[in-house]
């Protein structure tokens, strides 16, 4: 898997999981600010990837009509597949390091270009871990 950060520049996988594990100073996110940042990182990414083929993005909560609901609803999307594609994989013993490897592969199969931008991954991370992956997945209790 290649992934780059915002200025294209290849990023060492392992590296960057790693890094994913410090939640230290990430601050806590309601759903509603989770899915704010989605949008916004789904416009970000966008933007970087079209711009790379010379091609510009006019995709902003301002433009086109869009209204704040409409562009919190891409994030509210972005949301649930990220949930749909790593709930599939994951089950209520998953460790740390297994919810992180499938965010990791569901944002960058979700969102384009393997862009990968930390400070909201790192903030998905957290509200995922803060929810607990049973709770985060409806996973029924166990037996």
């Amino acid at each position: 898997m290649l992934l780059f950060d915002e200025n294209l520049q290849e990023i060492d996988v392992n590296e960057f999981k790693n890094d994913l594990k410090n939640l230290e100073n990430v601050p806590d996110a309601t759903e509603e600010e989770m899915e704010m940042d989605l949008s916004n990182y789904y416009t970000k990414v966008s933007a970087i990837d079209l711009a790379q083929y010379g091609l510009q993005a006019t995709l902003t909560p301002h433009v086109n009509n869009f209204t704040t609901f409409s562009f919190l609803s891409i994030g509210g999307r972005i949301l649930r597949k990220i949930k749909k594609f790593i709930c599939s994989i994951l089950n209520p013993n998953s460790g740390v390091g297994e919810i992180i490897d499938a965010i990791v592969d569901a944002i960058t199969s979700i969102l384009p270009g393997g862009i990968v931008l930390k400070p909201i991954i790192k903030k998905l991370v957290k509200f995922i871990l803060s929810k607990g992956i049973g709770a985060f997945c409806n996973f029924a209790p166990a037996l």
